[in-house]
């Protein structure tokens, strides 16, 4: 297989983002890669206008370039680097491949929406005032993931945190806990 080059965003931390995805993803599968970070405010307008021109024209990060090709969206390149790998991460059967897709969908779905409530803009967030069963189950999952502690760095969803933790009835519940 040609050698890839990966390119996303510089969002601090190595680890954050959709580029990431792919990269573990490379690296499980044994592919030589680069991995070039950039700026998002300075250098990605104009590199967004050139891979447009290059002929991709979703003009999205994260992308790679193989040869002469850009591909990307995170989850159609995986499947087609995987389709390259002789379906090596595909599953076995229809069936299987299937829930492989649901999963993969339902994981943008759920990174989308989070995004946007949680990591959002002071307008999104503003409209998300009131409290909502959904709610339960994201400060569940932060819970879980064991992220609580490790939100220094997401002001929004610390905040969310804080004020989920301090509603009376659940304050009252976690306090019972320890």
């Amino acid at each position: 297989m040609e050698k890839i080059s990966l390119y996303y965003f510089n969002l601090g931390k190595p680890t954050l983002g959709r580029g990431e995805n792919l990269k573990l993803f490379f690296v499980d599968a044994g592919l030589e890669h680069d991995y070039i970070r950039f700026n998002r405010e300075t250098e990605w307008p104009e590199m967004r206008e050139e891979i447009i021109k290059d002929g991709y024209y979703a003009g999205s990060a994260p992308y790679i370039k193989m040869g002469n090709k850009i591909i990307g969206r995170t989850v159609p390149t995986m499947r087609y680097i995987s389709t390259k790998l002789g379906n090596k991460y595909h599953g076995s059967t229809d069936e299987e491949s299937y829930l492989l897709d649901v999963v993969s969908d339902v994981t943008n779905d759920w990174f989308e929406s989070i995004k946007k409530l949680y990591l959002g803009s002071e307008e999104e967030k503003k409209r998300h005032v009131e409290i909502t069963y959904p709610d339960f189950l994201v400060y569940h999952l932060l819970d879980d993931d064991q992220c609580l502690q490790r939100l220094d760095e997401y002001p929004n969803l610390k905040a969310f945190a804080k004020a989920f933790e301090e509603r009376p009835n659940i304050k009252e519940y976690l306090i019972s806990l320890k």
